[in-house]
This record gives C-alpha cells, structure tokens and sequence, in this order.
C-alpha cells in the first residue's frame, strides 16, 4: 500500500516503486544563497562586517539583473521594493548602500524559498493570500524590511511542520 508523501513499504510494494515527497531542496543539489542569486563572492557575505563593506561600496547592475531573474519580477514590482523608481533602476549601474541592502534581503528571502518550495512553487506560494499573516499576498510586503522578515519566518514555519 503506497501512500502519498511517505515512505510506508509493505511486503508485496517493490521499494522502486514507492513514492516518496521531498522538499524541493533535494531537487537542487546544490545550496541557493543570496550570494549566489547576486552573483557576490559568498566569502564577502559571511561576515556581518564583509556585508557592511559590499553594501557600501554597492551592489552592480550585474547583480541586479541576476536577482531580477532569479525573482521574475518586473521593474515596477523590484521598484518598489527598493523605494527608488523604475526609470532608476534602469539608469543605475552600481547601487547606493540602502538599496544594496534591500536587494541582499530580497535575494535571500527567494534563495530561502526557492531552496524549499522550488521556482515555480515559491512563486505560487508569493501569489496567494495566506491565512497566518492575515490574507496578505506575500509579495505585498516586500517593499518593507519587516515584511521580509516575516516570510522569512513563515518559510521557516512551514518547513518545520508548524500549522500556518
């Protein structure tokens, strides 16, 4: 008797044909990061005071396409996450220290929900209300560092079976 989401075996199942449900982080193989997602020397974003250093001197364009795909969000959307326009998003070539750390958090935040839900089902749980944070879409509350922080902390929930 198979059953969806274990790995119950009975004597007459062939252990080949068992079907077993796993987080999206073992589909990836590899660990995903904001560092990654930016394109940024992981080893310059292990330290709190190495962060300091990188948002100050900014983050590039390069990084910012890379969290644009990463994120599949359009100019308005990364926009206004960032608190600056989309005409100076497309103007920009290297970022000021407030928006380097926006789009860190950002990039962490989808490196932490991508890891577990995979792309396409991160970006469905980003779409759809959710109870827990009182029927708020998800990407409603990227344009501010606490809402950031609360999905975060809902990811976290739910990848440790706590009911949301």
């Amino acid at each position: 008797m198979r059953k969806k989401g274990t790995y119950s075996i009975d004597e007459q199942d062939n252990p080949k044909d068992t079907i077993v449900n796993e987080p999206a982080q073992a589909l990836y193989g590899k660990t995903l990061s904001a560092s990654s997602i930016l394109m940024i020397n992981n080893f310059d974003m292990s330290e709190p005071l190495e962060r300091i250093h990188v948002f100050r001197n900014g983050l590039s364009k390069q990084s910012f396409n890379k969290l644009k795909e990463a994120t599949g969000l359009d100019y308005n959307k990364l926009a206004a996450a960032l608190a600056v326009s989309p005409k100076t998003l497309q103007r920009k070539d290297t970022f000021d220290v407030v928006q380097s750390e926006k789009m860190y958090h950002l990039a962490d935040l989808y490196a932490i929900g991508i890891e577990y839900f995979g792309d396409e089902g991160f970006k469905r749980w980003m779409s759809r209300p959710l109870f827990s944070i009182g029927n708020i879409k998800p990407i409603d509350l990227i344009d501010v560092s606490e809402g950031v922080e609360i999905l975060k902390k809902e990811i976290l929930r739910v990848q440790h079976g706590i009911a949301i």
